[in-house]
This record gives structure tokens, sequence and C-alpha cells, in this order.
């Protein structure tokens, strides 16, 4: 599914009859674009004329480009979505402008921003005419990852494409440098100042009569040639018998010019028009059926078309006239003329106009604006009910919602504290999301049966479960789960698919993986049944990070390839971890870049979503990788933002877990002290809450330290349990630690024994990083136990800077990134000529992520198509 855009967005404003034209910008403006600048910016305060310029040039017969227009609003404060909106508004021109970049934002794999714009800029540069993407109302735009992604396109711009900037503020681009370079046409508010004779061809055309030359030159001056100051006095000049009387009285800075000058526009309307403009001013977007919900007159529709036909501040916003909004400045002005009691109850038609058109979001930002609680809490926990509005899973919005209701509001609706529980689970919010279950049950307990009474009932002990399961309560989470859910309808697929994710969580606790894999993707398929996208996605990351545990990381891949095709690229929050179980793979294999992009844009994803679980674990695995890369303030930085996060859960076991990984940081970066410190502390408490992941991160400082014969008591059992339980991952890191210890106490044998048994679990998976961290004494170990395992060696050899190739014939030697068990697959169908169809088909997997196998084994063997790639193949030895 392609995404869905606001065509509004991309509407070019009209440039209306009768306007009043401004040849010397608009020369300035195709100045620019003749002497092949990157930008035009034009910069100046509200009600200067800025977009009216613009689209007076795009429609003047001198432009010669080929011009995009992308309308902006703080909804585009977010990467992904203005570089869609972006690329969109060119290919709206021509579909050669953009498709590279649409495919690398709409793949399953996600691209990194850099990939895209370099997509971007090489088709532009193919262009042989010139073309322009105006930004309008850049202002609103905050993030900084936007005004780099836009500097980087101005650093590499192409000939003959140009940005058109509109904004009320400079934006934090390279202006200096720009300008020094003469890459930039700059217009400013003192440009935009109507002259005295433009002023005069303005009032020649909006008044109907000639007013005198003292008259003109006299507003002139009072408005400082500000074009919406002008343009309110030529409407207030409409009826006028004494328009120099009336000039003499014009007094007052911008702000009052405008209060002044609006309210004698607003005089001069009928009564029908003023009741109607200010009834209709809390809206953001208005069209004739929510104007006629508001006001109650059914002949908005020509109400809204002659207050376009008048030029009173409307501004269309599609070419059908259906919707339109109002100048803000003069909205604002309008707004004043409403009561207390009329903006509360204008505001509750807003919201119920929107909750029936199903506009749920929207329905609930109205009700709060109103300032009631009581209605806002009956349309918040309507909007809860259904479950579209869950499925985004923006539980940081969902949150917001009730932090701006009072808590009587909960205590006496049990649905919606019942609801309220599930996100402030959602959020960690553990301890008030267990005094609202307590809350909704005791109102429960004053009502009669029914069946929507027995069904809440069910839901607060599945919700209790939950937090029990993530507190490592397990008796309890099995126990309330399963009351849940014997209450519980099978046909309420949101409840159950709740239900197995919490048993998916107790069973994992349990070292029951399989089980816990089965009810995991059970609450995936239960999820996708009820429509509530967010939730199937997390329960096939669970599954995923299951899988890693037990060191399969091909089939982890394979499970958050379909979660990402599964939301067909839909920028939701849930995605982040997708993209950070990605992202972590991709760094153990070694692909450092590629991993970097996806952990980034994973953890700005979860955290845009207030996931706070999500983005933790997004922030661990860039410390690995910033660490790796030497960013180590970076790498300390987001260890200590995991600990501050944690401090909103009450959950020891990750405490621990931070502790122990700041620990490892330690010890990468040299402070050996600051890990003995841990490890003290640690030692300390280990007999009574021992850890896998503590133990092994003990094994490494003493490891550090020289103690070698403390190291067999820690890691044997380790090892051995992890053994038992399937824990792969864990067997692995294990067995390279005792080789590493067995190979300092000259015990060979027993280290090569313990090196071959990682490799055997490692080496098919693509592990890489786990070895190659451990530095020059893994070297050694890798040359030791080549004899046996040459292929596997000398992948992980081949892979440290300035070593040599052991074995060139290889296949594995070969390849700076091998393929994975699963591209092995995928390699051996290419060979027998299979299609991407047959290849799904027989890997029970999607076309789409057939596809990416395929476009990974072609990358990984340096071929362009399929018969390449069988040539390379064989060359190889495959």
């Amino acid at each position: 599914m392609n995404q869905t855009f606001l065509e509004t967005k991309f509407h070019i404003p009209p440039w209306r009859a009768g306007s009043i034209s401004r040849p010397r910008l608009v020369q300035r403006l195709n100045a620019g674009l003749e002497e092949g600048r990157s930008l035009t910016l034009i910069s100046a305060p509200a009600g200067y004329g800025k977009t009216t310029l613009v689209a007076e040039w795009i429609h003047s017969s001198q432009n010669r480009a080929k011009t995009a227009w992308l309308s902006l609003d703080d909804a585009d404060n977010d990467l992904g979505r203005f570089l869609s909106y972006a690329v969109a508004a060119l290919c709206r021109k021509d579909e050669s402008l953009g498709c590279g970049a649409q495919n690398l934002l709409q793949m399953t794999r996600s691209a990194s921003p850099t990939a895209v714009l370099d997509a971007w800029i090489n088709e532009l540069a193919a262009l042989q005419q010139p073309v322009c993407l105006v930004l309008d109302d850049y202002h609103v735009i905050a993030r900084p990852e936007i005004h780099e992604a836009l500097e980087y396109c101005l650093d590499h711009h192409p000939p003959h494409f140009h940005w058109v900037i509109t904004t009320r503020a400079d934006p934090p681009l390279p202006l200096a440098r720009l300008r020094a370079r003469q890459q930039m046409t700059e217009i400013r508010a003192q440009d935009l100042r109507f002259t005295p004779q433009e002023a005069h061809q303005f009032f020649a055309h909006s008044t109907r009569s000639p007013l005198p030359a003292e008259t003109l030159q006299a507003l002139e001056t009072r408005t400082e040639g500000w074009a919406v100051g002008l343009q309110l006095a030529a409407l207030a000049l409409q009826n006028r018998s004494d328009p120099q009387a009336f000039v003499e009285t014009f007094r007052g800075s911008h702000r009052y010019v405008l209060d002044y000058l609006a309210e004698e526009v607003l005089h001069q309307q009928s009564e029908e028009m003023q009741r109607f403009l200010i009834q209709t001013s809390i809206l953001d977007r208005l069209n004739a059926s929510v104007c006629e919900a508001l006001t109650g007159q059914a002949n908005s529709q020509a109400l809204l078309t002659h207050l376009e036909q008048a030029n009173l501040f409307i501004i269309p916003l599609d070419d059908q006239r259906g919707w339109y909004r109002y100048h803000h400045l003069f909205a604002d002005y309008l707004r004043t003329g409403l009561s207390s009691a009329e903006s509360v109850e204008l505001q509750r038609k807003a919201a119920l106009w929107h909750e029936a058109q199903g506009s749920s979001f929207e329905a609930v930002r109205y009700a709060l604006a109103s300032k009631q609680p009581d209605f806002a809490a009956e349309v918040i926990q309507r909007a809860l009910e259904r479950e579209t509005t869950w499925s985004g899973g923006n539980v940081a919005l969902l949150s917001s919602w009730l932090d701006a209701l009072p808590a009587q509001a909960l205590r006496s609706r049990p649905q919606l504290s019942l609801n309220a529980s599930r996100i402030l689970y959602l959020c960690g919010r553990f301890d008030q999301a267990e005094k609202c279950i307590a809350q909704t049950e005791e109102a429960l307990q004053a009502l009669p049966p029914s069946e929507e009474v027995e069904e809440m009932r069910a839901l607060a002990h599945i919700y209790r479960g939950a937090i029990f399961a993530v507190r490592g309560k397990l008796p309890q989470a099995l126990e309330e789960t399963a009351a849940g859910q014997l209450r519980l309808s099978p046909d309420h697929h949101l409840g159950q698919a709740r239900a197995f994710y919490s048993l998916g969580l107790v069973h994992e606790h349990s070292a029951q993986f399989e089980t816990a894999l089965r009810h995991y993707l059970r609450a995936s398929e239960e999820a996708e049944t009820a429509g509530v996208l967010s939730l199937a996605i997390h329960a096939r990351c669970a599954a995923a990070q299951l899988e890693i545990r037990q060191g399969r990381l091909g089939r982890a891949e394979q499970i958050c390839r379909t979660a990402l095709a599964a939301a067909e690229n839909t920028p939701i929050p849930p995605l982040g971890l997708a993209k950070i179980i990605l992202g972590s793979i991709l760094l153990e294999r070694n692909q450092l870049e590629d991993a970097q992009n996806l952990l980034e844009e994973g953890t700005a994803l979860a955290r845009q979503g207030g996931l706070t679980d999500d983005v933790i674990a997004g922030l661990a695995s860039l410390a690995r990788l910033y660490t790796l890369q030497n960013r180590l303030d970076e790498a300390e930085a987001a260890v200590q933002s995991i600990r501050t996060l944690l401090t909103v859960y009450d959950l020891p076991h990750l405490a621990r877990y931070a502790g122990a990984y700041l620990a490892r940081l330690h010890l990468y970066t040299g402070r050996q002290a600051a890990a003995e410190t841990w490890a003290a502390d640690y030692r300390a408490v280990r007999a009574a809450a021992p850890f896998p992941f503590g133990e092994l991160t003990l094994a490494r400082v003493l490891l550090a330290a020289g103690a070698w014969d403390d190291i067999p008591a820690v890691l044997e059992p380790i090892l051995e349990q992890a053994q038992r339980s399937g824990e792969n991952q864990t067997v692995i890191e294990a067995a390279m630690l005792l080789a590493r210890c067995r190979h300092a106490r000259r015990e060979t044998q027993a280290a090569v024994a313990y090196m071959l048994q990682a490799l055997r679990l490692a080496a098919p998976e693509g592990y890489a990083r786990l070895f190659l961290d451990e530095g020059p004494p893994m070297q050694e170990l890798l040359r030791l136990v080549r004899p046996q395992a040459p292929a596997w060696a000398d992948a992980l050899l081949s892979a440290i800077p300035g070593q040599p190739a052991s074995n060139p014939a290889s296949p594995a030697n070969a390849l700076p990134d091998p393929l994975s068990e699963q591209e092995m697959r995928v390699l051996a169908l290419i060979m027998e000529g299979q299609s991407n169809q047959e290849i799904a088909d027989q890997l029970v997997i999607s076309v789409g992520t057939a596809k990416w196998h395929v476009h990974n084994v072609l990358q990984k063997l340096g071929a362009k198509n399929r018969p390449q790639a069988i040539a390379r193949a064989r060359e190889l030895g495959f």
C-alpha cells in the first residue's frame, strides 16, 4: 500500500485576476533561477505577501521552470514524512523526478536518509530544464535532521534544480556560506514592502473611487508597505464616504493595525456573515458540512464561496473548493469575538462532527480544547474503543490524552480507566497502570452483571497478568492471564492477542522458548485479525528477539522483515523496534553503516511514539556501535540515557542489565578500574540474583584482569545451562570466552574445542562482532583453529583490517560480507532458475521478502543480475 498523501499540500495558490503584479520581485526570482543558484529564500514576518509573490512568479509567463509546491505544517516535523512529501510533490509534476527515491522510501527495508537523498539528487542531476520545489511556511520545521537533509541537498544541488523557501524566520541553514558563494537569492521584509507606486496601483484596483495622492501616501507610510495592512485598509475603505478621515484615525503597531482593521472589515459584513465567520474560526480546516454543524446555516457552501470571491482571508485547500482555511492572523482575531461559553459549545460540536466522520484523533483534539473534562473523557473513551486508535502505536499521544484529564474522569468510567491502564503499561508506568486496574474492578462491583461488565473483568485480569509478566512474577502472571482468557470470548481478538503476548513473555522467562515463540506469533495473528497493527508488529519483534537468544539471526531477520512488510512501510512508532532489531543483527554481522542507519531511525521512531522499552533496546545497540566507531562520549551518553529511562520502571532486572552493559563499555574504552568496581558490587549480590549477561560480563572483567583461574567457575555453569535451554547466543559467547581463558592458560586442546563449539553455532548465522571485538587474542585463536575450520576462521580474519586472506579459494573468505543461512538457500534456488514467486513459495515467505533476499545475494556477490550471480557463485565454489 502506497503512502496516502494530503493532496491539498501540493496545491499551488491561484493567481487572481486583478491582483497587483510585482515585476521587480518576479525579476529577482527569475534572475536567481537563470544564474543557477541553489536557493531562493523569502523571509519575512506574517502578512508580507511571501506566498502571494511566489504564486505570481509561478503563474507568470517569465517563469521557465517546472515548479512543484509543498505547503508545510507542524506534522511535517518528521524526516521520513518530510522526504516522502517533498519527493511526491516533484513526482506529481514529472514521475521521473523522484522514482528512485520514492522506491527507496517505500521499500520494505528502510533506506537511510542519505541513500534516499543521493538517489533523489542523482535523478535530478539528469534534468535538462529548470525545475523548482517551493517549500511554503518552512518556519514550522523544527527538527534538526530535516535542516541537515536540506543542507545536504543544497551542498550537492544539480545545476537545473532550485529550492524556493518561504518562512517567517531564517532557517538554521548555512546562509552566510551560500551568500558568500552567491548561491542564494534573498527577498526580505524590506523588499516585500509595497512601494508608493505599488500601493497606488493596489488601491486603484481595490477601491471603487481613486484615493487622493496624500491619502495613499499616508496609508503607505502608516502600514510601512505591509501587504496585509494594505489589504485590510482597502476592505475597510470600500464603503467610506470620507477616506481621508479614516486614514487620519489609522494608528498603531502592526498587531494593533490588524485588530483595528479586522474589526472594521468584520463590522461591514452582514450579521449572518459575521456570525458565520466568528463561529467557524475555531476550525483549522473547514468545509460546508462542518460549518453547517457548527453554525446551523444550511447555506454554508454559498457563504464559503462568497468569502473566497470577496477575498476575505480564506484560502482554498483543494482544486474542487471543498476545503478551506482562514488566514491564521484573521482566524486569531475572529476568535476574540467568542465568549467562553460559545467557544466551549463550538469545540463540542466540532468534536462530535469529526467523531461522526471517523476522525477520532481530531475529535479528541477539539474535545480537549473545549475544556470540559467530562465531555473530553467521553470522546476519549469512545476513541479508545476503536481498534484503529491503537493501531498506530503512538502511546505518547494516547498518554497525553490521559494526562489532560482529571483523575475523577477515570474513576467514574471503568472502561476508560481500563484502557488507561493499558496505555500506562505500554509507557512503562506500571504502578499507575495497576491503580487503574484496581480502580476499574472497584467500579465494576457496583454495576449489575452484564456481558460488558464480564468482558471488562476478563480484560482486567489479562492486563494485570501483563504487568506481572514484565516484573518477572511468573506464577501470578499465568494465574491472572488464564483467568482472563477463560472469561473472555475467543472472538475478542485484541484481548486474546494481549493475553497471548503475556503468555509468550512468561514462557520466555521460564526458558520454554518454543512455547513462547508460538504464543508471540499467535498474538501477532490475533492482533492482525483485530486490525491493531502496532501489537502485531511488537509480537513479531518479540519473536525475533527470542530467535536471537537462540542464536538464530537469520530467522530473526526474516521475522522482522515480515513485520515491516505487513506494515507496508507505514511510518508508525512500533516499526522502530523492528528496525532496531534488524540494525542489531547487521551490527553483529559487521555491517556497521547500514546498522547505524537502522538503529538511529528505529530509536527515533520509537522515541516519537513514547515506546520506552523499545528506545532502551535501540540505545543499547547504539552504545555498542558508537564504541566500535570510537565515538565514546556518545556511547556513554546512550548508556546513561538508558539509566535515566529506567527510572520510570520498577524493574530491577533491567537496571542490573544496564549496569552490566556500562561495565562492558568501560572495558571497551580502557577504564578497567570502573569495570572492576561494577564487578565487585555484582559479586556481592550474584549468589542471590545471578543472570547470564551479568555472568558473562563478570567473566570479561576477570579476563581483563588476568584472573584465569576464576573464570571457569563463572562460565561453565552458564554454558551448561544455556545448552540445556537452547540459548545459543549465550552458548556462543560463553564458549568463546572459555576458549580465550584456556588459551591464556596454554591449554591449547581445550581452547580449540571451545572455539570450534562457538564457531559451529555462530558461523552459519553470520556472527562476527562477538569475535572481532576481542581483538588480538581472538586473532591468535582463529589462526589456531584454522586447520579444523578454514572457511569460518578465514571469514572472520578477513574482516580484520590489515589481515591477509589465508585461503583465497574459500567461498566464505572471498566475500567480505558472508551470506546468511537464508541467503544461502536463496542462492541455491537462484542457481536452479527459480523465480521470486517460486523462491517465496519454497521458503514460505512473502514475495517482497524474497525480492529483498535476492537483492542482498546479488549485492554480496558483486553481481548486477542473476546470470552474473550464478557465474560468480560457481567461480567461488558455492
